[in-house]
């Protein structure tokens, strides 16, 4: 297949809304801060469109970009009145054109943070568009909570369960709110899941709760 390279006037290109049979519009959009960010990578270095022209494929009179819309966009808010643009034959199968289009979305790779932390500039990576991963904020809770061990937790350990049960959990900074809870719910003799013995427990089932609660605030 032979293509075809040629500097397009912006007002004879058209964004993918699905107008060429059998080709479903463009589901590609930016988040308005990434697309700000392409936009401005547009202005600083224009000449990166043309060493990656628009995909476009005659429908009439005009051109309907089948790779590079959001590119298109950004070449209009910055006002260009041409774009280089790489033009299909007009038999292209669009079969092809599909595959073009999913094709120029994909990111096959994956990038190396320690290379790109190590030996790239930061701040100029990011004055670019590059979107470094948001750092997770510790939660010194939830690290306490993994890292107990069946040595080190109180008994009875609460079990895992699988997706289909959630988890709720009431914390206590004393042992005099601790039992109260537990006399309140009834815990204070509950069987334990590992032996089968009547102890104190830091577990309990929804429907006993409901039961306290019930006989305390029993329906009118």
């Amino acid at each position: 297949m032979k293509t075809e390279i040629k500097m397009i006037p912006v007002k004879l290109l058209e964004q993918n809304r699905g107008q060429v049979s059998g080709l479903p519009k463009n589901p590609r959009f930016f988040r308005d801060y990434r697309y700000e960010a392409m936009v401005k990578s547009m202005r600083d270095c224009p000449e990166m469109l043309e060493l990656r022209e628009l995909i476009v494929f005659p429908n009439g009179d005009k051109f309907v970009t089948v790779c590079g819309n959001l590119r298109l966009r950004g070449g209009r808010e910055l006002g260009l009145k041409e774009m280089p643009c790489k033009v299909l034959p007009a038999d292209t199968p669009v079969k092809k054109l599909c595959e073009y289009a999913a094709k120029d979305n994909i990111s096959y790779g994956e990038d190396d943070m320690d290379i790109i932390s190590n030996e790239w500039d930061r701040e100029m990576l990011e004055g670019w568009g590059f979107e470094f991963p948001q750092e997770k904020e510790k939660d010194p809770f939830k690290e306490r909570f993994e890292a107990i061990k069946d040595d080190d937790a109180v008994y009875p350990l609460i079990p895992k369960y699988d997706e289909r049960h959630e988890l709720f959990i009431i914390q206590s900074g004393s042992e005099v709110d601790s039992n109260w809870l537990r006399e309140r719910l009834g815990m204070q003799k509950m069987k334990s899941y590992k032996t089968g013995k009547l102890t104190k427990s830091n577990v309990i089932d929804i429907k006993d709760v409901r039961h306290a609660l019930e006989d305390r605030h029993p329906k009118s």
